[in-house]
């Protein structure tokens, strides 16, 4: 999976052009196959709005990513048929996160920099109702990028805590592409960007396309 994302930010015609721009390469590259809603205002109203808008206008994945879990909940009434990925839990809000996951029945993803603490906390997120998890090791370069892909793919297959789909959370141009690719090569990752031109949409598409 593919994200590029959309700030709460924007005004809801910035936002109605973004929307339309993302679905524009959807279709002639196949990415991206998601849009990441990001709640940068730290607003429950402008994140909600947004994600409304979003749900209205986008037919793909959709993933809402905010630290703070009234604004996921108030988010996710306008986006509970489309179970989007959560992105925002962490060792300080875990049992909350869990809870919506749970009670919306939607994927959540776990950020933590250390991988032993976060098999800690899937085992955690686990024992309060939250199965559906994604792993975010949060990688800041293309060397932790690799070296944190290719062993969540070997440690998959001996535990439990580390057989679920991982995260990779880059910013915006030719590194963000070059991260993306890795990442999707070495272990089939979800990869939120925050922008990616249309050239690297259409080479990311081709690749996913390839191993598919």
């Amino acid at each position: 999976m593919i994200a590029l994302t959309i700030s709460d930010l924007m005004d809801a015609n910035a936002a109605c052009k973004r929307i339309a721009e993302l679905t524009r390469r959807n279709i002639t590259s196949g990415a991206p196959d998601a849009i990441c809603i990001r709640n940068d205002s730290f607003s429950e109203d402008q994140f909600s709005s947004l994600a409304q808008l979003v749900g209205e206008l986008w037919e793909g994945h959709v993933i809402i990513e905010s630290d703070y879990p009234t604004n996921v909940s108030k988010a996710l009434l306008h986006l509970m048929d489309r179970k989007p990925l959560i992105v925002g839990a962490n060792r300080n809000n875990l049992e909350q996160f869990s809870t919506i996951s749970k009670l919306f029945g939607c994927p959540m993803c776990i950020s933590c920099e250390d991988m032993e603490e976060l098999f800690d906390l899937v085992q955690q997120a686990n024992g309060f109702g939250a199965t559906d998890i994604v792993l975010d090791p949060m990688m800041r370069n293309m060397k932790q990028c690799l070296e944190s892909c290719t062993d969540l793919k070997r440690l998959s297959k001996k535990l439990p805590e580390a057989d679920h789909p991982v995260a990779v959370r880059t910013w915006s141009g030719e590194y963000a592409m070059t991260m993306a690719m890795v990442s999707l090569l070495v272990g089939d990752a979800i990869v939120i960007a925050d922008d990616l031109d249309a050239d690297s949409c259409e080479t990311i598409g081709e690749l996913v396309k390839s191993i598919g």
